[in-house]
């Protein structure tokens, strides 16, 4: 499924449905401005400033299923896919915000959803910033023995399954209520809390395999900064994207404290060890 995933042929088609999508809905938007589809509901209010956001939304949706097959991979990398994903939550509150303005209306009157904005833009450039900082801390070590490992990798990818099988479920059940009730939803927040589940689901299993000190907290610091990207996804905004910020900034200090201790812990034990004889 990985395989196919990343493969080209499925890049080619995850781009035009985004291209059709984007079309669709701008010449359903134009339908709307001259009044010739009088059609209540959600496509009755759709506009042109609206295509960006349904378009952003659907490539979330894409890159939470990306994220899915990261998780077998490393549990450090999957945090820094919740980032990226993060980075573009925060992109499309700002084009959000951009789709409810009025251009018939002076800047002045406006000044509030400018500022939005401005603040999730910012954000998101931050924490994109502060991403390849934390991809170039990193230094992926093997938690468990050789012969461990594909046993280790085996159980992740059952609860990668899982993950994908949950998110599937919740977008499906976003179409439905979008369709009944006509209100465009996207549940971001709740596949987070999903995630929150699953890296504890993965923390308890690699005690399976690992019992040292600084292994644990590495797993637990994880869960928790899923925790914080969840409260920033909850947040009003400003502080939407300030708790954006420390969750980047936590997730950085998590891997470079955790290779301090781990190259000291090291360092020890080559200087006490007994000499060969």
């Amino acid at each position: 499924m990985h395989d196919f995933w990343e493969s080209r042929r499925t890049n080619y088609f995850i781009s035009g449905v985004l291209v059709s999508v984007f079309v669709l809905c701008m010449v359903v938007a134009l339908l709307n401005y001259l009044g010739w589809l009088p059609v209540g509901g959600l496509l009755g209010r759709v506009h042109f400033l609206q295509a960006v956001e349904i378009s952003f939304t659907l490539l979330l949706f894409f890159e939470m299923i990306s994220l899915v097959f990261v998780i077998p991979q490393s549990i450090a990398n999957s945090i820094g896919k919740q980032i990226e994903i993060l980075s573009l939550v925060l992109l499309r509150s700002s084009f959000k915000e951009f789709s409810h303005y009025n251009f018939q209306l002076p800047l002045q009157s406006q000044l509030e959803s400018v500022y939005k904005m401005v603040s999730d833009g910012i954000g998101a450039l931050l924490v994109f910033l502060l991403l390849s900082t934390y991809y170039g801390v990193q230094r992926h070590r093997a938690v468990t023995q050789e012969g461990d490992r594909q046993q280790f990798v085996a159980l992740k990818q059952f609860i990668a399954l899982l993950v994908l099988a949950t998110l599937l479920v919740l977008s499906g059940h976003d179409l439905v209520y979008m369709l009944r009730s006509g209100v465009w939803v996207h549940s971001v927040d709740r596949f987070y809390l999903i995630l929150i589940f699953a890296d504890l689901l993965f923390m308890l299993v690699a005690f399976r395999y690992t019992l040292h000190y600084p292994d644990i907290f590495r797993y637990s610091a994880f869960v928790l900064v899923t925790v914080f990207i969840r409260f920033s996804l909850l947040a009003p905004v400003y502080y939407n994207a300030l708790l954006s910020l420390f969750s980047v900034l936590f997730a950085i200090a998590v891997v470079h404290f955790h290779n301090l201790f781990t190259d000291g812990r090291l360092a020890y034990i080559n200087k006490n060890q007994p000499p060969e004889r």
